[in-house]
């Protein structure tokens, strides 16, 4: 066993861990036994879901340590390596948050979003390969993993601003806010949904390779409900009867994998709308409604000045990776410290985004509702700046993924 494999084990074993912590905090912040303490404190569930979720941090660093000795590099250089190190991240900047805080019921939040990242880095390709020129430099380790840092802990700024927004919120009256919410909680499972969709046809060994308008070959790892410009309806095989594709991607769709993308946004689409119909009719209510109850005992306050905290903490240090150390690196690598690449682009919004989050709070008294609010839509913004920049946008850093 190389240590390659050892990484790949320590990966697996973070992932259970990950797991049981999650399970662990839910029962303990919906147990009865929860109701009768002070509000946000620990009982046994809740201690036992730190201890896992410490042992997962400690078994995802080892996996991250002998991976990067194997390489030579931090890894970091592809969406695998990338996602797994953010989901560390996020973990880590739990256990530090909670050493302050004691809240065990932000680890409820924090683990399920630490494991649903690391399962979502799984789809992507383990396997390893040499860095390519553009990426052999000791920026990588610096740019790279002070970004992941930062956004790390701006996802705690967005765990923290959920609760609050699920605390405060009169869910029973279908107000604006509670639909937001419930949306909130969509997206959630649209990602969930995704890892289980892409990781259940992996299992199977699913694969299908048709060709687009140029010679290049087109590989799916999902039946090919959408085929590439130009391929005939139906001509593809079926899925439980349907012949495939059902249509072609539109024309102005460029790339030879845009059609796989589409592909795959339909099956997400197609897995979160039975996944939360399922959720909802087991439920009986908005999954929002059931969720709030998880936190309906702790201080809105307190959760509002964490969510702050996240920004205040993570803000400057996602400056530092993302902006200062990149445009040196790009300075170095392309002889420009700008190129208005599509990730730097979005690096830049993110940025400005939390600038006038902190504009808003410190200047003009945005704090509560408001300031929740602009957190957890910063979680999306982040989302879009990891996955979908990489994935449907292509530029400068295509290398990605």
């Amino acid at each position: 066993m190389n240590l390659l494999d050892v990484s790949g084990f320590l990966y697996g074993t973070a992932f259970f861990a990950y797991l049981a912590a999650s399970i662990l905090y839910v029962i303990g912040v919906t147990g009865r036994k929860i109701k009768t303490q002070t509000p946000g404190a620990a009982n046994r569930w809740t201690n036992w879901g730190y201890r896992m979720i410490l042992a997962g941090m400690l078994a995802h660093a080892g996996a991250i340590t002998t991976r990067g000795i194997y390489g030579g590099y931090i890894p970091v250089s592809n969406m695998f390596e990338y996602m797994s190190f953010w989901a560390f991240t996020i973990i880590l900047a739990y256990v530090v948050i909670n050493a302050f805080y004691k809240l065990p019921s932000l680890g409820a939040f924090v683990a399920p979003v630490g494991l649903l990242v690391l399962a979502y880095a799984s789809v992507f390709p383990q396997d390893h390969k040499p860095l390519i020129p553009a990426l052999q430099s000791y920026w990588l380790n610096i740019h790279v993993t002070t970004a992941a840092l930062g956004e790390g802990i701006l996802t705690i700024s967005f765990a923290a601003g959920l609760m609050y927004l699920l605390r405060t919120t009169d869910l029973t009256k279908g107000s604006r806010s509670a639909k937001f919410l419930e949306f909130v909680m969509f997206l959630f499972l649209a990602l969930l949904a995704f890892v289980v969709t892409a990781s259940a046809f992996a299992g199977a060994g699913y694969s299908h390779q048709m060709f687009a308008d140029t010679p290049q070959e087109v590989t799916y790892k999902m039946p090919p409900i959408v085929g590439p410009t130009g391929t005939e309806l139906g001509s593809q095989g079926s899925l439980a009867g349907i012949p495939l594709p059902l249509f072609n991607a539109p024309s102005w769709m460029n790339g030879n994998n845009a059609s796989v993308q589409f592909n795959t946004i339909i099956w997400t689409l197609l897995s979160v709308a039975v996944l939360y119909l399922v959720l909802r009719l087991l439920a009986r209510q908005p999954l929002s409604a059931v969720v709030a109850k998880w936190v309906r005992n702790l201080d809105p306050d307190m959760l509002d000045e964490l969510s702050y905290r996240g920004v205040a903490i993570g803000y400057p240090v996602f400056t530092l990776g993302a902006l200062v150390f990149a445009m040196i690196w790009a300075q170095e690598a392309w002889g420009s410290y700008w190129s208005w690449d599509p990730k730097e682009t979005w690096a830049l919004i993110t940025w400005l985004y939390y600038t006038a989050y902190l504009h808003l709070r410190l200047r003009h008294g945005w704090e509560g509702a408001k300031s929740a609010w602009m957190a957890v839509a910063g979680f999306v913004v982040i989302m879009f700046l990891l996955v979908g920049v990489n994935l449907i946008i292509s530029g400068l850093h295509s290398y990605a993924t």
